[in-house]
Formats: C-alpha cells, sequence, structure tokens
C-alpha cells in the first residue's frame, strides 16, 4: 500500500532516513538531506516542501518513502530522497518511483529527473521504471579554505543583469545539445551567476546556486574560450561572497568534457560521475490538432448585393430591375469587340 505522509509516519521517516539515497545533487550538496523536515513543511504546507510518499508492504513489515521536488510552474521535477536505498527496499523501490511520476504528473511537470551512477542498483531500478539517460555529469569539490590559481590572472568577469537575459540563453542553445533542452530549459534566475563578455559577445556564464552547506556552480563556456577557462574559475571564486565559509562544487556535464582538465588544475576534487536520467511524463504536440467545423443542415440564404445608378445630382437608391431573362445588352452590342476579317 501506499499513501501521502501524515503525522503517523514521522517515526518512520526519521529511522529509515539514514540508510536512503539522495538523488538531486545539488539540494543534497547545498542544502543537505532533511527528509523528516521537508515531510513535515509538505504536510502542514502542500505546496511547499517536497511531497512525501509512504509505502508499506502487506504483512512482512517493509516499509520505504519517496520524496518529490518540484516548483510550481516548472515543467521538470526531480526525485529528491529515497529511503531505504534499493537494495533494502525491494519491491518498495519500484512502487515508489511509479508513485512518485504520478505526483509528478498531477502538479502538471512534463518529465521526471534522477541523478543516479550507473554502477549502483538505484541506477538498474530507474531503468526498469521507464527512466533513460539524457546526460551524464561529474561532480567536483573545492574545500571552504582552499584558493588555488595565479593571483594575478584575472578577466573581467561580472555579476549578470537581467539584460543578459538574452545573450545567456543564445549561449546555452549554441553550448547544450538540444536533447538535453528538451528536458532541461535554459537558467531560470540570471541575476544569481557570473557573465564574461569578449569583443562584445557572450563567452562564459556560470550559474551558481548557494545554499546553507555549500555553493553550486554550474559553467556553461563557449569552446573558443579554452584559453581563459582557468583565469574564469579562480575569478569566480574570489567574487564569491563568504568563499572561505562553504565548499563548493562545481558540475561538469559530458558535452562540456574539455572543462573536466581545468577544473582539476583550479584545485577541485572529484566526487564521482553520475548518470542524469528521465522519465518522460508528458509528449509535446508537434502539430495542433484540428477541430472539425460543425456541419450546417439545409440551405443557408446568401444576401445578394443590388447594383443603384445614379445620374447627375440625382441619386438613385433603387435597383436596376433586369429584365426576364437577363440584363438588356443592346447598349453595348455596337461596341462589342469582334474577330472577323
Amino acid at each position: 500500500m501506499i499513501r501521502a505522509f501524515d503525522w503517523r509516519d514521522v517515526g518512520l521517516v526519521k529511522t529509515l532516513a539514514d540508510r536512503g539515497v539522495c538523488l538531486d545533487s545539488e539540494t543534497g550538496l547545498t542544502e543537505g538531506n532533511h527528509p523528516l523536515q521537508h515531510a513535515l513543511v509538505a504536510y502542514l504546507m502542500p505546496m511547499a516542501g517536497a511531497p512525501t510518499l509512504i509505502w508499506r508492504a502487506d504483512g512482512n513489515g517493509h516499509a520505504a518513502f519517496g520524496q518529490l521536488r518540484h516548483r510550481p510552474g516548472e515543467q521538470h521535477a526531480r526525485v529528491l530522497f529515497i529511503a531505504p536505498a534499493a537494495e533494502q527496499a525491494g519491491n518498495g523501490w519500484q512502487s515508489v518511483i511509479d508513485r512518485l511520476a504520478v505526483e509528478a504528473g498531477e502538479r502538471r511537470a512534463q518529465n521526471l529527473i534522477a541523478e543516479v551512477s550507473d554502477k549502483s542498483p538505484e541506477y538498474e531500478t530507474l531503468r526498469e521504471a521507464g527512466f533513460a539517460i539524457y546526460a551524464r555529469q561529474t561532480l567536483w569539490k573545492l574545500a571552504a579554505d582552499r584558493l588555488t590559481g595565479d593571483a594575478a590572472e584575472t578577466v573581467p568577469l561580472r555579476p549578470a543583469v537581467r539584460a543578459d537575459t538574452v545573450a545567456v540563453n543564445t549561449l546555452y542553445s549554441n553550448v547544450v545539445p538540444r536533447l538535453v533542452q528538451q528536458v532541461e530549459p535554459g537558467p531560470q534566475h540570471i541575476e544569481r551567476g557570473y557573465v564574461l563578455h569578449e569583443a562584445g559577445e557572450l563567452v562564459a556564464y556560470l550559474d551558481v546556486r548557494r545554499g546553507p552547506q555549500g555553493v553550486w556552480v554550474e559553467p556553461f563556456l563557449h569552446p573558443e574560450a579554452d584559453d581563459c577557462a582557468e583565469a574564469v574559475l579562480t575569478t569566480c571564486l574570489r567574487l564569491l561572497p563568504g568563499r572561505a565559509e562553504k565548499p563548493l562544487f562545481v558540475c561538469v556535464r559530458r558535452y562540456q568534457n574539455w572543462l573536466q582538465e581545468v577544473v582539476a588544475r583550479v584545485g577541485f576534487e572529484p566526487l564521482g560521475s553520475q548518470a542524469v536520467m528521465v522519465k518522460r511524463l508528458a509528449v509535446r504536440l508537434a502539430e495542433p490538432v484540428l477541430k472539425p467545423l460543425p456541419v450546417v443542415e439545409g440551405q443557408v440564404p446568401t444576401p445578394i448585393a443590388s447594383t443603384h445608378y445614379t445620374t447627375g445630382d440625382e441619386a438613385s437608391h433603387a435597383p436596376v430591375t433586369p429584365r426576364k431573362f437577363g440584363w438588356d445588352w443592346s447598349w453595348w452590342l455596337p461596341h462589342a469587340k469582334t474577330n472577323h476579317r
């Protein structure tokens, strides 16, 4: 049986939380894992927190729970947390995943996203549930008290403003593969990141998301900006407020694989690679559905316009009456064009 979380499940969520798996890396690294807190917030305020679903097996006492992250208006939702891990939950994982997909669809999300290691049992369970890989990523970490790179090597990186929206979206479209764009739209909050312009063209955008336990950076760099990529990262480290208080995490997608070496030179340490998976919840129609016009039965009268003539200053609004078999063409016959020899 599977149902929504209520106050009776507080003990269960608290007990299983330490054996669970976070499937949203950004939230897990920047905010930490707080399943019970998210469940209680969602229970008291349904449009906030993380919707939590409880699964209990019939008879054997096995149980599991899963949580969903979805912001109103977004086209995608994310599997936030599931406990216990797939190896311990048995059939519970499959049931929770399926019900989370239904919950996401009811919230008008079109895609459900999960991030896992492709060598984990969770990866196989997600594949069985209809998830497919659409991207791969590597996570890197830099300790809070560590800053490397030549202090003199800087670039004119500046905070993004709303006027940079078009340029950032253009860079995103040129860098990110079309398949990924169909699942994840471009950056939604431009002002939280940093931009670099060269010769009037945007060549770098760093999407920055801050949390109580860390800072998450996702870089979007034009391939021709490889010569300044290291300077872009080191300049960003100096611009981030409170840099010495929190660790910094960088997410490098496989379609920007050339950045892996750059991130390593700056001093980041790899945390591991992940498969970014998606389950389609809805299909966008490429063509509009045409609705046939209703059939009108019977004959519809068609109005006929009358021709009026005026002579001099006298205006006559009476219609010219034709003869029985047509008009009087006698005035036209002398002027008719002939074709004889």
